[in-house]
């Protein structure tokens, strides 16, 4: 494991220099003492580097793993780090670059047959809904404000579902609709004003879900209102193997489920990465 780590930590840090050579090995002794209080949360590329690079100076100058290594989240243990770099490598191999952020759930001791198969399937999964993860241009994801508001409202929540719900509860409740056409604040905009549009109130909740890990994507339809037919957009986040309406724009509305219009009459239009609108 220790060499493994090692590698991995020479890995990131060649990938963040634009260095796709082969990395040498080396014998690394186990760390002394290892400890770990680390809540979940995202860690943004700079800092992510700047552990990688902690890690390597630590190895280089003892021979061995730290017992931890501190960051924003709290203290890293090196089972915890192997993780999140080994995260960090498969989106480089999925997308030819680094992630803007990398989502940390703290290393638990599970056994190792148990953390192999549910490391396969996460990648799996990742792969898949990678494109339903990144920043665009109305869905900000990778600002450091939208990330620190996603790791705000899912602070202690400890499953994807609770952390979605959490997310699509708080755009809900803080913000207010707008009647505008198409995107014209984005997710920042959005949370700036309090204030959006089916749109926007969509970039915010999209934005959030990806900035805490969880693909998120648009739909666009033509729904049923009480006071008649509208054009209307609104978010999914996938938790656990399924896409959850997420429509905030109004109180009626809860995680999951739609009442503020007519789901069984709506025309759907489209489903999107992002909305090109």
């Amino acid at each position: 494991m220790s060499q493994y780590l090692t590698l991995l930590t020479y890995g990131v840090i060649n990938l963040g220099n634009g260095n796709t050579g082969s990395v040498t090995y080396t014998t690394v002794n186990n760390p002394s003492n290892p400890t770990q209080t680390l809540e979940s949360g995202n860690i943004v590329k700079s800092e992510y580097m700047t552990l990688a690079v902690n890690v390597k100076n630590f190895v280089d100058s003892y021979g061995r793993l730290p017992n931890y290594v501190s960051s924003s989240l709290g203290k890293f243990r090196y089972e915890s780090v192997i993780y999140m770099f080994s995260k960090i490598v498969i989106f480089y191999g999925t997308n030819n670059r680094l992630p803007n952020y990398v989502s940390v759930t703290p290393w638990t001791g599970a056994s190792s047959s148990s953390s192999s198969s549910s490391s396969s399937s996460s990648s799996s999964t990742s792969s898949q809904l990678s494109e339903y993860l990144q920043a665009t241009l109305n869905c900000q994801s990778d600002s450091s404000t939208i990330i620190a508001l996603a790791n705000s409202i899912t602070s202690g929540k400890t499953t994807d579902y609770a952390k979605a719900k959490a997310i699509f509860n708080w755009v809900r409740d803080n913000l207010t609709y707008s009647y505008y056409y198409n995107s014209v604040k984005g997710a920042l905009g959005a949370l700036s004003d309090k204030t959006a549009n089916c749109c926007d109130t969509s970039n915010l909740v999209v934005a959030l879900a990806r900035a805490a890990g969880i693909p998120a994507r648009y739909q666009h339809g033509y729904c049923h209102f009480s006071s008649g037919w509208y054009g209307h957009v609104w978010a999914q986040l996938y938790v656990d193997g399924k896409w959850y309406y997420a429509d905030a724009i109004s109180d009626y509305n809860t995680f999951g489920a739609i009442n503020n219009w007519d789901l069984s009459t709506v025309t759907l239009y489209n489903t999107y990465t992002e909305l090109p609108f």
